[in-house]
């Protein structure tokens, strides 16, 4: 299996998506070909892979740039193909902007910095084998605000009424939280916004410890490479 991973992270140390990279090739069957969107490193095509994994990033999903144009024109096409595609946070915002545009989008009343209870609303292939409510890490004040045509929703939270959906009964996903997070990562992320605004909005500061299963991880994305995404 021949997996395309767009890579839309903007910190040095993140280039190169690691931690979906792990994700991918926990199997020998699979190959992971990592590309970079915001260095203008995108294929042509996304023909010729069998699954497309969309990464955070901290770019705004409302900016508009030549690379970000790009983007959107490859998920098009994803999409056309009903390629197996899920995108992650900025991923999943980017899907929403391809088939609903910027407007859908926005800065969500509150952020979401820490760990976050996820309430399952409609089964989908993609939960296989976790429960209706599961805890993850989440980063981000940009959410999509409301659901374009076609996509049903998955999942929400407390704070985020689309934590993730799919469009109709393709396997096109999107979440916004970070299932690909293990502990020593979300710990790092939640350090650094102890000394920035978002200090006062940390979820569960304490709690990665009892609060993380790597089980989540393991089963969305073996879910998602598996043969019935």
């Amino acid at each position: 299996m021949k997996v395309l991973i767009i890579d839309n992270t903007r910190d040095l140390d993140c280039w190169g998506s690691a931690d979906l990279r792990s994700f991918v090739t926990k199997s020998p069957d699979r190959t992971a070909f990592v590309r970079r969107a915001p260095e203008d490193d995108l294929p042509e095509s996304t023909r010729g892979f069998d699954r497309v994994i969309l990464s955070g990033s901290r770019t705004s999903c409302l900016e508009e740039g030549p690379w970000v144009s790009k983007l959107d024109e490859l998920l098009r096409e994803a999409i056309r193909e009903g390629k197996p595609t899920l995108g992650v946070c900025y991923g999943h915002q980017a899907i929403n902007r391809v088939l609903g545009g910027r407007e859908i989008l926005r800065k969500g009343p509150v952020g979401e910095f820490g760990w976050t209870e996820i309430e399952v609303v409609e089964r989908a292939p993609l939960f296989e084998g976790l429960a209706d409510k599961f805890w993850s890490f989440s980063s981000h004040y940009e959410e999509v605000a409301e659901l374009p045509k076609g996509m049903r929703l998955l999942a929400k939270s407390e704070a985020c009424g689309i934590q993730a959906c799919r469009l109709e009964d393709l396997p096109i996903y999107g979440i916004q939280f970070h299932p690909e997070k293990d502990l020593p990562s979300a710990e790092k992320s939640i350090a650094g916004w102890r000394k920035d605004d978002r200090r006062d909005r940390i979820l569960h500061e304490r709690g990665g410890k009892k609060l993380y299963d790597p089980a989540v991880g393991d089963r969305i994305f073996g879910n998602f490479l598996g043969e019935n995404a």
